[in-house]
């Protein structure tokens, strides 16, 4: 199984649950700073602050998650993305308003994932990839113009076979996102 990314990076996502003192904007921007940070927002629901950061190795990953980013206030679950090489993965690229939806699968999540690209993928604004995660296995990303049409096309996700408990959190990124420049 080959995890790295088109660019030979490892993938991962952070969703930061408690928020301490330094709060969600303090959060956010200190960690917008901190190497290898590709995209970090707000969210509203099953988490406040989601990230998604690469490094070179799991061993430079773990370096920055007991050093620059626990240090910018990053103290809560991080996840590996298994399937780094696809384009449509989460946070790569996504409209303003969006849903990241953690699912719990019925089925092998690998396969889950061609039906969900099967699904949503000519839709445009959707990512998804197979995750390490203690409570789930798969992280998909749906946008559209609006929070009702995002609304819809999670529901839409719900409803297909092999699909189990679901955990969503809502944002709008029009000023809420920091996307740094690859460093």
């Amino acid at each position: 199984m080959d995890i790295r990314t088109v660019d030979d990076e490892i993938e991962a996502y952070v969703f930061e649950r408690h928020i301490e003192t330094a709060g969600v904007y303090g959060i956010k921007e200190g960690l917008g700073g901190a190497p290898g940070v590709r995209f970090v927002g707000q969210f509203v629901g099953a988490f406040n602050l989601f990230a998604r950061v690469v490094a070179n190795d799991l061993g430079e990953l773990q370096a920055r998650i007991a050093g620059e980013y626990f240090d910018a206030g990053v103290h809560s679950d991080w996840s590996v993305n298994l399937t780094g090489k696809r384009i449509a993965a989460p946070k790569r690229q996504s409209p303003d308003i969006c849903a990241l939806v953690k699912v719990r699968t019925k089925v092998d999540p690998f396969g889950l994932l061609d039906v969900l690209d099967e699904r949503f993928l000519d839709e445009g604004a959707y990512g998804a990839a197979v995750v390490t995660a203690p409570d789930f296995d798969l992280l998909v990303d749906l946008g559209a113009d609006t929070i009702e049409d995002v609304l819809d096309r999670v529901l839409a996700l719900r409803d297909l076979p092999g699909i189990g408990r679901t955990s969503t959190a809502l944002a709008d990124l029009a000023n809420n996102a920091i996307r740094p420049s690859a460093s």
